[in-house]
């Protein structure tokens, strides 16, 4: 089977549709599947594409349309005009990934484009990556949740010299910001906590200066955006991940990382975050004194040398962990492109 994916965003771009995009077209590729990624994300000066797979970065409808001429099946990362008219055109069959819901927010364009987008999922094989996003559209859809990379993001029993890590991109929905007051409070009853936050964005400098206002400089670690080994490395220091996500997330992969990689979550129960955590954590409200109440907890555990809150048995975390394996999640993929294609 020749697979054409369409992901806007892609590698070394860093986000949740990079990533399992990447993780789809390996295991893809790996099941003797003729795979094609068309992205408009550009290389990175100084690194170039080494992947089994052919990676077509453009930004060029006629290119685009020549790649989805050469696949048997399209795949989209989420509904975007920028692709599925094209393939329309190529007379492809379509399966649509769906990444998130479609709101009707914003200036009127926008509202009238996500409103067309979310009734044309009607025509097309749809998966969903959680059911939250599945109770979203107005058709029916195949609930398929995300991937991780098992054999970068192992279970491990490594000593904990840390307290609570949060990764991922540093806006405001994802409320590091209010992670911040938390801590603060935290650290009135436990002034030797420790708090790492992985990533970069454009609420840096704001949230520097929080920890600076709150003093909390000494106990506060920033590390930028870490990949790879230097992601798993960092994350196995801490005993905890927490994810205090203000909006709807649509699934959470990074919640499979911390699963795997810390001894218990913490995480928002908004969106599709319950269905990713599964029950390997403790899922809150996530307000200030919710998550100060919850890390409090963690750390008396951590004190008294028991169980922490929301700690998985090493059965639970595997048998939650194995339903999101690369191979298991690309072959429900996989059955679906075919189907698609023979209807």
């Amino acid at each position: 089977m020749r697979i054409c994916i369409f992901s806007r965003p892609f590698h070394p771009a860093v986000g949740g549709i990079e990533q399992i995009a990447k993780t789809l077209a390996f295991e893809f590729s790996s099941a003797s599947c003729d795979v094609e990624v068309v992205t408009d994300t550009k290389e990175y000066e100084h690194e170039s594409d080494k992947f089994q797979f052919k990676i077509t970065r453009t930004s060029s409808y006629f290119e685009r349309y020549a790649a989805f001429r050469r696949a048997d099946v399209v795949l989209f990362m989420n509904f975007t005009f920028a692709g599925v008219p094209i393939a329309l055109l190529a007379r492809r069959p379509i399966v649509l990934s769906h990444h998130g819901i479609y709101k009707f927010r914003g200036p009127l364009i926008t509202t009238l484009l996500e409103f067309t987008k979310k009734q044309l999922t009607r025509f097309f094989a749809n998966i969903s990556v959680s059911q939250f996003v599945a109770e979203n559209l107005p058709t029916k859809s195949n609930v398929i949740p995300n991937a991780y990379d098992e054999k970068l993001f192992t279970c491990s029993q490594a000593p904990r010299s840390r307290d609570f890590v949060f990764c991922g991109r540093l806006v405001s929905d994802k409320g590091v910001d209010v992670l911040i007051n938390a801590f603060s409070s935290v650290h009135i009853s436990f002034p030797g906590a420790t708090l790492t936050i992985i990533g970069d964005g454009p609420e840096l400098l704001a949230l520097k200066e929080q920890i600076k206002f709150n003093n909390l400089s000494g106990n506060v670690e920033f590390t930028g955006i870490l990949r790879d080994q230097y992601l798993v490395t960092k994350l196995r220091e801490h005993c905890c991940m927490v994810i205090p996500s203000l909006w709807q997330e649509p699934f959470g992969i990074v919640a499979l990382e911390g699963i795997a990689s810390c001894d218990t979550v913490i995480s928002s129960n908004r969106g599709g975050l319950p269905e990713a955590v599964g029950n390997c954590g403790v899922l809150i409200n996530p307000t200030v004194e919710n998550l100060a109440a919850t890390m409090q907890t963690v750390l008396r555990a951590r004190e008294q040398g028991v169980a922490l809150p929301g700690q998985p048995t090493h059965a639970q975390r595997t048998a939650h962990l194995l339903r999101h394996a690369p191979k298991q999640v690309a072959q429900r993929y996989l059955d679906v492109c075919r189907a698609a294609i023979q209807s």
